[in-house]
């Protein structure tokens, strides 16, 4: 797929040569990307053109992974630092992910030799000689970034952070000086946000000083064969997706994509004979307890989720009554238990003779074990396991952008989600010995 961008007089092919007095970006980008050895991929080469068009003030890029997506926005806010008096905003989604730009623009600085007056780490703040002032901010730290004018802002992995607020209520106004612009660049993160909100008013007539891009790792020239499949083994289909793709019709932080219309049957009458029989259980205390009952066929090599019990609010005893009850009637061969759930795993074996196995913890690999099996339409459900069901569309990444890592959101989706990743991952561990 080649390179799509929303305007028919941005392209990019090559840097154009808009006049000095009429572009954005005064010193020629082409010369300053010599000088840093850098041959700009197309994506980046349409991003500073649509920046120079004075047509366009709000620019909005989607691209994949490996485009260079947060150096080039460094870079043009380097080139208007150099112009005297200018101030740049460079906006991301939390404090920790600002110290990025921070370092990539004390390194642009170090490589040119620029003079600065003041450069203060806690703040984030850079004072040039010649009077700009490059700042970091974050989305959830916006007040401190407002009572200024700035000649840019960018949005840096704009879909991590909801920043409409930031932008139309704190920000926006800002952009009070002559021929202001603002970029928001991205991966994106589904539909139903701002940043596709943002995209889209690049097709949008409307909205003619909007103009949206987008790329893929195919306008990646650099990219090989082995590349995307060394991509593609560490992640699930719609993961690679969104994130090589830049798919927007991805969905919005959901985990796995479950394929509802070829798995979802009716398991009244299935054979579990030749099948290995083993369960997840998440308990709660005040949450609810989840459990999933899911049946293995070697032959085949599928899991099918037979049968479940949910509950809150209930007594150790009445919970072990029920999953005894699935125990006799499925004949259950192992029950996969959380590893924090000791107390619970204690009263079951010695008060009702329930046995279980402490799990495998890791909650990403175990996520992306579940994935894989979901992605290649190993994992048949049945028709009346409601909250299996809603656990594989509703369970979600936790959107908090101060997280330092990613990890799923906690509701009602996660309780059985996390029974049937116990399950699976453990089972699945179990049985190839890694």
């Amino acid at each position: 797929m080649a390179l799509q961008i929303s305007r028919s007089d941005i392209i990019g092919d090559y840097l154009c040569d808009y006049p000095a007095d009429s572009r954005f970006i005064k010193l020629d980008a082409s010369e300053y990307l010599n000088l840093l050895g850098i041959e700009p991929l197309p994506s980046q080469m349409a991003i500073i053109n649509a920046v120079n068009n004075p047509k366009y003030r709000f620019v909005c890029a989607a691209v994949s992974r490996r485009q260079g997506k947060t150096y080039i926005a460094n870079i043009i806010g380097q080139l208007i630092s150099l112009v005297p008096n200018s101030n740049i905003l460079i906006m991301s989604p939390n404090y920790s992910l600002s110290q990025i730009s921070f370092d990539l623009q004390r390194n642009l600085i170090k490589h040119f030799d620029l003079e600065v007056k003041r450069d203060n780490a806690k703040d984030k703040v850079i004072e040039m000689s010649n009077g700009s002032t490059i700042r970091m901010g974050s989305v959830t730290q916006v007040d401190s970034c407002v009572g200024r004018s700035y000649d840019l802002i960018i949005f840096d992995e704009a879909a991590l952070a909801d920043g409409r607020d930031a932008f139309n209520v704190a920000l926006r106004p800002t952009l009070d000086k002559p021929g202001s612009k603002a970029i928001f660049i991205s991966t994106p993160r589904g539909r139903n946000n701002w940043f596709a909100e943002f995209f889209y008013r690049g097709y949008e007539e409307d909205f003619s000083e909007w103009a949206a891009i987008r790329a893929t790792y195919k306008d990646n020239p650099r990219m090989t064969e082995n590349d995307i499949e060394e991509a593609r083994k560490g992640m699930s289909e719609a993961e690679f997706k969104q994130e090589y793709e830049a798919d927007f019709n991805q969905f919005e932080g959901q985990v796995w994509n479950f394929n509802h219309e070829k798995c979802v049957q009716n398991f009244e009458e299935i054979e579990t004979r030749d099948m290995d029989i083993f369960a997840g259980l998440d308990v709660g205390y005040r949450d609810p307890t989840a459990f999933c009952v899911i049946g293995y066929d070697w032959d085949e090599e599928r899991y099918y989720v037979l049968d479940e019990y949910f509950d809150a609010e209930k007594t150790t005893e009445q919970h072990a009554r029920e999953i005894q009850h699935l125990i006799d009637k499925w004949d259950i061969d192992y029950i996969y238990i959380d590893a924090a759930a000791a107390q619970t795993r204690f009263d079951f074996a010695q008060q009702y003779d329930i046995s279980t196995i402490n799990a495998k913890k890791s909650v990403l690999d175990g996520i992306a074990k579940v994935a894989a099996v979901v992605d290649n339409d190993y994992l048949y459900v049945d028709q009346r396991c409601n909250e299996t069901l809603a656990s594989l569309d509703q369970y979600q990444w936790d959107p908090n952008p101060n997280l330092a890592k990613e990890k799923p959101k906690h509701n009602r989706a996660s309780h059985m989600a996390d029974a049937l990743r116990y399950a699976l991952y453990s089972f699945e561990t179990a049985s190839t010995g890694f």
